[in-house]
This record gives C-alpha cells, structure tokens and sequence, in this order.
C-alpha cells in the first residue's frame, strides 16, 4: 500500500500537512508551522511541540548490609558461570 502526501505550500516538500489556521489557504507540514515567524500570533498553531518529563529516578540508597549480600549473589553467580563450558 502506498500512502500519497500532499505538498507543502511553503518548503515544496511531500510530508504530512495540516491547514494553517493563520492562513486559511495554505497547508503546512510541521517544520514549516514551528519555524513560522508569525507563530506567536498564531490563535492555535496547527502542529505543536509537546514534551513529556519523567521525573529523574531517585537512586536507592542500601545498607552496607545489603551492598555486601548482593555482592556475594552477584560473585556467586559470576563464578558458577565461569565453570559452565
């Protein structure tokens, strides 16, 4: 199946486009509607830029107790696996 873009009217690139809400009579791709210099005036820009943020992961602080269990399973799996052929 072939999927047929139309053109934009401001760079001449076939991509996916959206009717500007600026102007009524062209059709903009996203590049073109980000970069526009009339996007601040812009009522509702067509294409926007959204991000999504993550909370940084706290690290886990273990107790000196742990650190050394975890150590000795990781050592001990390193080891049993040194021995398989």
């Amino acid at each position: 199946m072939t999927i047929y873009w139309e053109r934009c009217d401001v760079c001449g690139y076939y991509s996916p486009v959206k009717q500007c809400t600026l102007f009524q009579n062209l059709l903009v791709d996203a590049k073109c509607c980000i970069s526009c210099l009339k996007r601040n005036e812009c009522p509702r820009p067509v294409w926007r830029v959204e991000a999504v943020l993550e909370k940084p992961a706290q690290p886990r602080v273990a107790s000196p107790e742990e650190r050394r269990k975890l150590l000795m399973e990781l050592l001990g799996k390193l080891s049993s696996e040194s021995r398989t052929p």
